[in-house]
Formats: C-alpha cells, sequence, structure tokens
C-alpha cells in the first residue's frame, strides 16, 4: 500500500493539524474505493442479466419454433383426416346411389312381377267366380223349381187339414215344412264339416215342424245344460277353496277375474272399437293356459261329452275365467242389450271368437257349454221350453228371474227387457259367419233356426208374451243376416212367426210388437211378408 505524503509533513504546523489532514484524506481513499468496487460488481451484474436474457430469447424462440413446427404437423395430420373422411363420404355417397339404383331397379323388377302375379290371380279369381256363379245360379233355379213344388204340396195338405182340431197350428207347421226344403239345401254341404267339427252333441238340422209339445229330447238336454249350470256353481266354490291354500292361485284368479269383467264392460258398437278389450282377454287367457294350477274334470261341463276320451282332465284356471268370461257376455246382455239390443252384437262377436280359439279348447272341443248351460237357465224360451205365465212354475220355466233367492218375481216390463237382451245376444253369437277365417265356427247359424223352430211350434194354448218378446229380440236387427244364411226359407220363417204365429195367441203387448216388424221390414228393408 502506498503511503500517502502529507503536504503538511514538513509544515511548522501544530502536529494535530497535520494528523487531522491525513485522516480526512484517508475517509476520501477509501470512499472512492468503495465506490468504484460497487460499478465494478454493478458492471458484472449487467453482464451476467444481459447473457441470461440473450439466452432466454435463444429459448423462447427454440420453442417457438418448436411450436411452430408441430401445429405445421398437427394441421397436416387434421387435413389429411380431413381428406379421409372427405374421401370416405364421397364413397359412401357414391355406394349409396349405387345401391338406391340398384334397390330401385331391383323394386322395379318386384313391381313387375307383383303386377304379372296379380293379373294372374285375379284371372284365376274372376275364373273362380265365374264357375262360382254359374253354380250358384244352377242351385237357385233347382231350389226355386224345388220350393215352387214344396209350396204347392204343402198348400195341398193345408187343404186337406182343415177340419182339424187346432187349424192354425196346422198350417203354420205345414209352412214351415215348405222352408225347410230350403235349410235343407243349405246345410247338405256344410253338415259334413261343421257338425263333426263343433262338438258331438250337433244333431241333424232341426225343422220348424219336427218338434212337439213336451218333448222329451228338448226336456232332456235342458235338463244336461242345468246340471252343468248346478255344477259350475259347485265348480267356484272348489276354486274358492284351492285359492285358500295357494295364495299365487288366489292373486291370479282376482286379477285375471277383474281384468275380464272389466274388458267385457267395455265391449261397445265401432269399427276397431273393441281391439283393445278383445287383447286384453286373450291376454289373460293365455296366461291361465301356463299357470301352474289344479286341474279338473273337464267333461262335466260339457253336454255331450266324448266318449273315446281317457284323460278327462285339464287346466282348471281356464275353464275357471272361460266360466267367469260368460256370466260377464250374459250380465252384458242383460245391462246393455236390454235397453238396446244393437248392443250385443259387438259382444256376441266377442264370445263367439273366444269360444273359437284353439287355445282355449279342449281336445279340440270347445267349451261353449258354459255359456250355454247360463243362457238354458236365464232364457229356457230360446230351448223350446215353455209354461203357463200364471203359475209360479210356470214363470220359472220361461226364465223369470227373482230380486233374491226365494223372493218374488220381478216386474214384468223388467222380466221383458232381460228377455229382448238375451234374445239378441243368442242372435248375435250364433248369426256369426266363418266362410273367411280360419277358425271353427263354435256355434252355427243352425242353432237359431232351432230355437226360432221351438219357439214356432210350441202350441197355440202355450203361447205367452215371453215367446213374442224373444221372437222380437231374436229377428229385429238379425233379419238380414238370417235371410244371408237361409233365404227363401228364412223369408218364409219369417212370414210365420210374423204374419200366422202371433195369430194364435191371445193378444197382448208383445204378440202386437212382433206384428208390427211387418210394417217395420217392409219399409226399411223392402221385405214384403
Amino acid at each position: 500500500m502506498e503511503v500517502m505524503s502529507s503536504p503538511y509533513k514538513n509544515a511548522p504546523d501544530s502536529p494535530s493539524r497535520q494528523l487531522l489532514y491525513e485522516l480526512n484524506q484517508l475517509s476520501i481513499s477509501a470512499q472512492e474505493g468503495f465506490y468504484a468496487q460497487l460499478d465494478r460488481e454493478a458492471e458484472e451484474r449487467d453482464s451476467l442479466h444481459k447473457k441470461a436474457l440473450a439466452a432466454a430469447a435463444e429459448q423462447h424462440e427454440r420453442v417457438r419454433k418448436s411450436v411452430e413446427l408441430e401445429r405445421q404437423r398437427l394441421d397436416a395430420r387434421i387435413q389429411a383426416e380431413r381428406d379421409k373422411r372427405d374421401a370416405e363420404a364421397r364413397r359412401e355417397l357414391d355406394q349409396r346411389r349405387k345401391e338406391k339404383v340398384e334397390r330401385e331397379i331391383e323394386e322395379q323388377r318386384r313391381e313387375v312381377e307383383r303386377a304379372k302375379a296379380i293379373e294372374a290371380e285375379q284371372k284365376k279369381l274372376a275364373e273362380i267366380k265365374r264357375s262360382e256363379r254359374e253354380e250358384k245360379e244352377a242351385r237357385k233355379a233347382r231350389r226355386e223349381q224345388e220350393n215352387a213344388v214344396a209350396i204347392n204340396k204343402a198348400r195341398e195338405q193345408e187343404d186337406a187339414t182343415k177340419q182339424s182340431p187346432d187349424p192354425a197350428q196346422a198350417r203354420s207347421q205345414l209352412a214351415l215344412e215348405t222352408a225347410q226344403t230350403k235349410v235343407s239345401l243349405n246345410h247338405e254341404s256344410m253338415s259334413s264339416t261343421v257338425v263333426s267339427t263343433v262338438q258331438p252333441k250337433v244333431q241333424p238340422v232341426t225343422t220348424l215342424s219336427e218338434q212337439t209339445a213336451h218333448d222329451p229330447r228338448v226336456e232332456t238336454e235342458h235338463n244336461r245344460y242345468l246340471e252343468i249350470h248346478r255344477r259350475l256353481k259347485d265348480f267356484r266354490k272348489f276354486m274358492t277353496a284351492q285359492a285358500k291354500e295357494d295364495k299365487q292361485l288366489k292373486t291370479a284368479m282376482g286379477d285375471m277375474r277383474r281384468e275380464i269383467t272389466k274388458c267385457v264392460g267395455q265391449l261397445t258398437e265401432g269399427k276397431g272399437a273393441n281391439r283393445q278389450p278383445l287383447s286384453s282377454i286373450l291376454h289373460v287367457l293365455k296366461r291361465a293356459i301356463s299357470f301352474r294350477g289344479p286341474s279338473i274334470d273337464v267333461t262335466q261341463f260339457l253336454a255331450y261329452p266324448p266318449p273315446t276320451i281317457t284323460d278327462t282332465n285339464g287346466p282348471a284356471l281356464i275353464v275357471y275365467l272361460l266360466n267367469i268370461f260368460s256370466k260377464a257376455i250374459i250380465s252384458q246382455y242383460i245391462g246393455e242389450a236390454s235397453v238396446s239390443p244393437k248392443a250385443a252384437d259387438p259382444v256376441g262377436i266377442i264370445a263367439s271368437h273366444i269360444f273359437a280359439q284353439p287355445d282355449f279348447k279342449w281336445n279340440g272341443i270347445s267349451l261353449i257349454d258354459i255359456l250355454l248351460a247360463k243362457y238354458h237357465a236365464v232364457c229356457p224360451v230360446l230351448f223350446g221350453i215353455y209354461g203357463p205365465e200364471s203359475t209360479e212354475r210356470g214363470k220359472q220355466r220361461l226364465g223369470w228371474w227373482r230380486e233374491d233367492s226365494g223372493g218374488p218375481f220381478i216386474l214384468q216390463q223388467r222380466h221383458h227387457e232381460r228377455m229382448t237382451g238375451l234374445a239378441a245376444g243368442f242372435a248375435a253369437l250364433s248369426l256369426r259367419n266363418y266362410e273367411k277365417s280360419r277358425l271353427t265356427n263354435p256355434f252355427p247359424d243352425y242353432h237359431y233356426w232351432q230355437a226360432m223352430a221351438g219357439i214356432a211350434n210350441v202350441p197355440s194354448a202355450e203361447l205367452t208374451q215371453t215367446h213374442f218378446v224373444v221372437l222380437k229380440g231374436m229377428i229385429e236387427n238379425y233379419e238380414t243376416k238370417f235371410i244371408g244364411f237361409y233365404g227363401g226359407a228364412a223369408v218364409a220363417a219369417l212370414r210365420h212367426v210374423l204374419v200366422e204365429l202371433p195369430t194364435r195367441a191371445s193378444a197382448g203387448v208383445a204378440s202386437k210388437s212382433l206384428a208390427g216388424l211387418v210394417d217395420v221390414l217392409k219399409k226399411d228393408k223392402k221385405l214384403t211378408l
């Protein structure tokens, strides 16, 4: 270190002043060195900062270039994918266009083939219709000739029997024998199929003059159905007892019973109006088939069980539900058709359809006897049963109902309303045309003829107002269908029951009302009896 030389070294001043001066110089020198050090450090930091900034800028540039390069690669990849999708869309569009053209060509080819097939089918149908028309005309000519011969014969017989004890009844039987000629012709072709497939109980077609007073066959058959009705009541008690032991069966029985009763109550007029109720009833009954429950001897519910079947057991639940269904059908006839007879038709359609279903048959036999048993109980007149309305026994035989068991009979007006609804329901059930159906008619039209025959052949002294109420219920709104099935024979039968039959009985409101249908048919249907 350089030793400062004081200018006052040799001065004659005092030593203290010399010392003070040196101290001042030392202080100035120390400050200058400190500031010089600060400047050097500042320059070094500034240099470091500049180097760091330059390095950061260089790194940023490298990152920017890397990102830019990646972006370019990503754009290229996106563009390549876009081009690929566009190419695929174009190929798919071209493929669809090609397929569309091929479909159109194929459809045109099919249309041509379909048109050719339709044309061929139309030609075939036209040929069939032509042959059927020629055959029908030939049959009609034969029938008219035979009817003319039968009418002449009937007139000759009528003249010969004018001295009989009951001329009116003799004339009616002779006139209706004329109609039988037509019935025999109408049933000649269908008896081999209908009679053999419905049930063994079907007998040859009954003529309107074949039944006689107190016919034991009529009484026997009626009692058979009443016995079935009694067994059905016992069967319901049996099922109730079974349900108490099986909770699952009890629940199923209750739910299914309520659903069937509700759906039958919803049946109404109108095309397609009953599609949903019918679907629900079919669904419930099909569920019952698959339900594992008790079995029952089904033959006890058939009027004429087949003798060749060894295993007579069947599912009890389906029999129970068909019984519930039949009861609901009868209730609907009494409740709705008694007020508006036209309401019976949709109910009859559904009832006939259900009993025609193969799934609900037993060994191929329809269980419609369950419904007929109820009919025999509530409207025996339809099956040739008669009796005096002035006695309790006679009223029971005619189907008069009691408000309570053992109580008084219902009023006559209510009785006539019930008979009207049940008769209209019977016509709706029996006059169903199954010619175009794959199903077999469970209750063919000849039952309608037999019911009319049973009433028409009641002895004059036994005719009651109930008979005329039932006849009117059967005929009104169904005369067209009746004539459609039997043609001239139906016209002859209508002439007898509407014109001649009322004259055989004592005058009454019901007989006059029935006779009044003659004018109604003449006015509305242009049918002169």
